[in-house]
């Protein structure tokens, strides 16, 4: 792939930053790229996508959060990551992978590394991530983990430390994202360990995360700011 096609630019044997008015970036996600408030208000408009796309001067970023979506795929519904990725427009230079959070609190089985099987975490996790660079193979995949949650008891979801009903927390569905992105040299933006917002402080909670899982526009933005000075790191050139 030449430098142009990537997006980037060079001068006079000089390798410039990245030329991101001409980047797209592609979003697969759940209510928390969709740009859920945890009311079902809300909306892409509001969504971290949307700041990312400001804070960036993006040409294009694309919104694929569905509410509820998970990674894996269970029988009570069609909307998983896995059933879904191939719908994207392909002219993508970057893909966003942001997710895991509900395969925690709807109870995805976990597998073990190796699986083929999509109705285990690992398996979808192996063969989404595989999928993407076969759809992208000159693109750039970056996995975000999700960021911890608060539990919303309304709805019986659990916290990020409380078991769920197969008796695993969220860091177990955050340790399959990393070692998969790793095994496949994916770069990763830990937003479980390092999203800058927690549901645990009272000074952040009412805030950022009022309902404890999703966020609110000043939350929004504050992760997008996140994301996009990770995304410098990573991606820059």
């Amino acid at each position: 792939m030449t430098i142009a096609a990537a997006g980037i630019s060079a001068t006079s044997g000089h390798l410039l930053t990245r030329n991101w008015a001409n980047t797209t970036i592609n979003c697969l996600g759940d209510s928390t790229t969709w740009g859920d408030v945890g009311t079902g208000d809300g909306g892409p408009a509001i969504s971290w996508p949307a700041h990312l796309q400001r804070l960036l001067g993006a040409g294009t970023v694309r919104n694929y959060g569905i509410k509820g979506s998970r990674i894996g795929v269970k029988a009570d519904r069609d909307d998983s990551f896995i059933e879904r990725y191939e719908a994207m427009e392909r002219d993508a230079d970057i893909v966003l992978v942001f997710g895991g959070v509900n395969d925690f609190n709807r109870e995805v089985p976990l597998g073990e590394q190796g699986d083929t099987d999509v109705h285990t975490f690992h398996g979808a996790v192996d063969i989404l991530l595989r999928g993407l660079v076969r759809m992208y193979p000159h693109g750039e995949i970056v996995v975000m983990t999700p960021c911890k949650t608060g539990g919303v008891s309304a709805k019986a979801l659990p916290a990020f430390d409380t078991p769920n009903g197969l008796g695993l927390v969220e860091a177990d569905y955050v340790q399959v994202l990393l070692a998969t992105s790793h095994r496949y040299g994916i770069p990763v933006i830990d937003l479980f360990n390092d999203s800058g917002i927690s549901p645990l402080l009272p000074e952040h909670k009412p805030h950022y995360m009022p309902d404890g899982l999703h966020y609110s526009p000043a939350g929004y933005e504050r992760l997008a700011r996140r994301i996009a000075s990770q995304l410098l790191t990573l991606l820059a050139f």
